[in-house]
């Protein structure tokens, strides 16, 4: 008897996630067209409906327009159901945004911060943050559903410990989802950036009809989240996705992670900058010196694309030996994954197709034609939101996937 209502439960909350995970998509929707999507009874629909209705999460929108039949009634999701809080720990600052239960950012703030700024500094603008977005728009404390905090680095899942950050020194050894639950009183749910991003991709950007793909993370460092039958991957150690750390040359330069010839070394934009400083003050003459004033400190990627662009020799050859060692990664990812898509997101990605079409072009050399038959390369249109977004999907994902990620 106690496993027939355990059944029965399981089964109801499945059902409801997957009514909630179709209006998402489809808001203003009838009950009709829920029935057909679900594959349900007229009455099992009604049933469900009535339900999330009853507990606020749906409101009714009004009513298709008259056609001669019975006009229906729409549903649509309760923006005020709750409420959800998005903070991504970045390099040069803290980024946080509020989203309605309808997926709609109300407010966004920032708040600069050094690579080098203490532990405790960095906690206190976190939570300076947090509360700035619920004081400015009144969320009582009932109403906020949970936090998403993502930074660069490793963490530990199961501790909530913030384990380090590789590009803020002193983030190491953080209980950052205590003090957060403590404070705030939600629950808190902790990502990396680049895993982060490949679900806020599926919530907000380019990849909501997609349930098997890859998003790369292409900047300063390369990243990649992995997302399979609408599930982010985690891995057994919950590291999954450390594309940049893949060894494509034996024996190569030391990479920060310990090992060498990682692909970081030769393809992301601290490589970049690194190999041409070092060419520059070599003596090789290129207008990248022109571009940061001859000060090579100011030197950063955006100044090489655009020497690239204009045809400058040193930024072409530092590229195309960037994107080849890039494009036989990806390769490598897709034979082994198999994606509907590629999701290219990252600083790279806002360099558009003049940097893309080259490294598909690679990707299409190397790897098998049935792999590729039907594959999509699309490029973000989140931005420098794109991680922060993705901490919001954090908790959002709690109440449309049908099993917790």
């Amino acid at each position: 008897m106690k496993n027939t209502k355990i059944n029965s439960t399981l089964l109801k909350n499945i059902n409801r996630k997957k009514v909630l995970s179709i209006i998402e998509k489809g808001e203003n929707i009838s009950r009709v067209e829920i029935k057909d999507l679900l594959k349900k009874d007229g009455k099992t629909v009604t049933n469900i409906t009535n339900g999330l209705i009853q507990d606020n999460f749906l409101i009714s929108s009004g009513y298709s327009p008259h056609t001669g039949g019975r006009r229906r009634e729409l549903l649509k999701l309760n923006p005020d159901y709750g409420y959800i809080i998005g903070i991504h720990l970045g390099v040069n600052y803290v980024r946080g945004i509020l989203i309605d239960f309808s997926n709609q950012v109300l407010l966004r703030e920032k708040i600069p911060v050094s690579p080098t700024e203490s532990k405790s500094s960095l906690i206190l603008k976190i939570q300076k943050a947090i509360e700035f977005l619920l004081r400015s728009k009144s969320i009582p404390q009932n109403k906020l559903l949970g936090i998403g905090f993502v930074a660069n680095g490793f963490y530990d899942r199961a501790t909530g410990e913030w384990i380090n950050a590789v590009n803020n020194l002193n983030w190491k050894n953080v209980p950052i989802k205590n003090i957060l639950s403590e404070q705030f009183d939600v629950p808190i749910f902790l990502e990396d950036c680049s895993r982060a991003m490949a679900l806020g991709e599926k919530y907000f950007g380019q990849a909501q009809d997609h349930n098997n793909y890859i998003y790369l993370d292409l900047g300063l460092g390369i990243g990649c989240g992995i997302i399979i039958n609408d599930f982010l991957f985690r891995g057994s150690s919950n590291i999954a996705g450390e594309f940049g750390h893949t060894i494509v040359v034996p024996n190569g330069e030391l990479c920060s992670c310990g090992n060498h010839g990682c692909l970081e070394t030769v393809s992301s934009g601290w490589a970049l900058i690194k190999n041409i400083k070092e060419k520059i003050e070599g003596g090789v003459k290129t207008q990248i010196t022109d571009l940061c004033d001859g000060n090579l400190n100011k030197l950063d990627t955006d100044m090489v694309f655009q020497a690239f662009l204009n045809g400058d020799n040193l930024a072409t050859e530092e590229l195309i030996l960037a994107t080849d060692y890039l494009s036989i990664s990806i390769v490598n990812l897709i034979n082994l994954f198999n994606p509907e898509s590629i999701v290219f997101g990252g600083h790279f990605a806002t360099w558009g197709e003049n940097y893309l079409s080259q490294l598909k072009i690679k990707i299409a050399k190397n790897v098998s034609p049935i792999s590729t038959s039907k594959i999509k390369y699309i490029i973000s249109s989140l931005g420098d939101e794109a991680a922060v977004l993705g901490a919001t999907s954090l908790v959002r994902s709690q109440y449309f996937q049908i099993n917790r990620i």
